[in-house]
């Protein structure tokens, strides 16, 4: 709270609205609903909609990219699969801007998404089609650096064989 407040102080207005994002996401982690990051802001923006509302409007492309990213971790983590969901396809509907560390995490996130949703909805074959998709992505990704992504292919390669019923690949995969 005191380094927002002193960001503010100092009007460094886009380094504060994007720690606020973070902070915000910590705060719904620890379950704390005594500090309101957005305090520090007063009057412009007071929760991560307004923030989602202020990127839009000034073309805050990073910043848009951080705060869903923020929100799509928070509802997968807290068992909201359809906000996660819708919030993973605002992501994916921005325009293409190189935000490789964003872009990892919200493929991650979202491939676990569709194959929960994958095994609860209507609509299986489609989250199953975006599921794959995300599976794809990070085995491209683990020809670049094994190090860095093989941990979460394996992961989404367990939920893909899940929801395919076949168990003892998905086993094999944790």
């Amino acid at each position: 709270a005191a380094l927002s407040l002193e960001m503010v102080q100092l009007n460094q207005i886009q380094s504060v609205l994007g720690h606020m994002g973070t902070h915000a996401l910590v705060l719904e982690l620890l379950g704390s609903q005594t500090r309101d990051p957005f305090n520090e802001y007063p009057g412009r923006i007071n929760n991560c909609d307004d923030l989602i509302g202020y990127s839009l409007k000034n073309g805050r492309s990073i910043l848009l990219r951080i705060t869903y990213c923020n929100r799509l971790f928070a509802a997968y983590f807290f068992g909201r699969y359809d906000e996660a969901a819708e919030l993973a396809q605002r992501y994916r509907n921005l325009s293409p801007y190189h935000a490789p560390t964003h872009d990892i995490f919200h493929t991650f996130y979202e491939g676990l998404t569709a194959f929960k949703l994958a095994r609860t909805s209507e609509d299986s074959l489609r989250w199953m089609e975006l599921g794959t998709k995300s599976v794809e992505s990070y085995q491209d990704w683990v020809n670049h650096s094994s190090w860095n992504f093989k941990n979460k292919l394996s992961l989404l390669e367990a939920e893909l064989y899940f929801c395919k019923g076949e168990i003892i690949k998905a086993k094999k995969k944790i």
